[in-house]
């Protein structure tokens, strides 16, 4: 049997897609597992065992490239597991003679729960529960525990204990940690040295490493896989860290578990302030606080970041 699994993008749904694919093909272990997705993100996939070929597309060539990669490339597959959902994806339905599954995401009802609250039963589903989904159903196989989904990312990098990755960035305002500079000191009051990394400006504090700035993807999960534990927003390098099985401090403001990105797993602690009746304000978080106090981000201050850390 050979199934193509279909992610393009982004960052932190690709490294979620990488325990699903695992988990197939611990109960499929003869099966050919492929990945297609965007050429940047080819990365995510090396070194993991569980996957054979990664077919990589490249937005810059045009949708005419994309074409002729599918005709060529997707013909000889027994599945094709769409677990992105946008037409680039479905497009794959029409075009290639395997049997194509399509995961469920409920946009829907995650826009329906910001604007009334109104809370779908779906929305109780982690987002890599719903990539396993249509492999459920397609081959008659039970759901399994969430842990058994973790997401795997390699590295080879060796980890120091007392450095922390802290990543306060994020691609959106109201998912940015804005007391950086104040938890940097901190950390290193308590011993730690903070390791800054990311498409950001790391805060101007004496003692702490700074390697922010664009980088290949393999070498951040490097970084990330050198410190002995994280902190980061609700972001791509966030589900990294628990791909990488590090202990992980995951800070959420305007974003919630309900949409489904939440962290889960082993070895995580989550700082967010639930008494803030605003947030979620967004899927996906927003360029400036609609209400202008931002307190789903300024009421977690850097002596809870740290506190969970040392429950760590």
């Amino acid at each position: 049997m050979k199934v193509l699994f279909v992610r393009f993008s982004s960052l932190g749904d690709i490294i979620l897609t990488t325990g699903v694919i695992r988990k197939f093909k611990e109960l499929f272990p003869d099966a050919e597992a492929d990945v297609l997705t965007y050429a940047p993100f080819a990365d995510v996939f090396r070194g993991l065992p569980f996957v054979n070929r990664v077919l990589e597309h490249n937005k810059k060539d045009g949708i005419i490239s994309y074409f002729s990669l599918v005709q060529k490339e997707t013909e000889d597959y027994d599945h094709i597991f769409d677990l992105h959902g946008k037409v680039l994806s479905m497009f794959l339905r029409f075009h290639a003679q395997a049997d194509y599954h399509k995961y469920v995401k409920d946009s829907a009802a995650r826009r329906r729960f910001v604007k009334t609250r109104k809370h779908d039963p779906r929305l109780e589903l982690h987002v890599v529960q719903k990539y396993f989904e249509p492999i459920a159903h397609t081959f008659n196989v039970p759901m399994p525990e969430l842990e058994e989904l973790r997401p795997v990312l390699f590295s080879d990098a060796r980890s120091v204990a007392k450095h922390v990755l802290v990543h306060p960035f994020a691609s959106r305002y109201t998912k940015t940690y804005p007391y950086a500079g104040e938890l940097a000191e901190l950390l290193i009051e308590n011993g730690y040295m903070p390791v800054f990394a990311g498409d950001g400006k790391a805060p101007d504090v004496k003692g702490i490493i700074d390697r922010t700035g664009k980088s290949k993807i393999r070498d951040f999960f490097d970084t990330i896989a050198s410190c002995g534990a994280v902190i980061s927003s609700d972001s791509g390098p966030l589900h990294a860290a628990v791909a990488l099985r590090k202990p992980t401090v995951g800070i959420f403001g305007s974003t919630t578990k309900d949409f489904g990105f939440y962290p889960s797993f082993s070895g995580v602690r989550v700082v967010e302030d639930n008494s803030v009746e605003c947030r979620p304000c967004d899927v996906h978080g927003l360029e400036t606080c609609p209400k202008g106090h931002f307190d789903c981000m300024k009421k977690l201050t850097p002596d809870k970041i740290v506190e969970a850390l040392k429950s760590l």
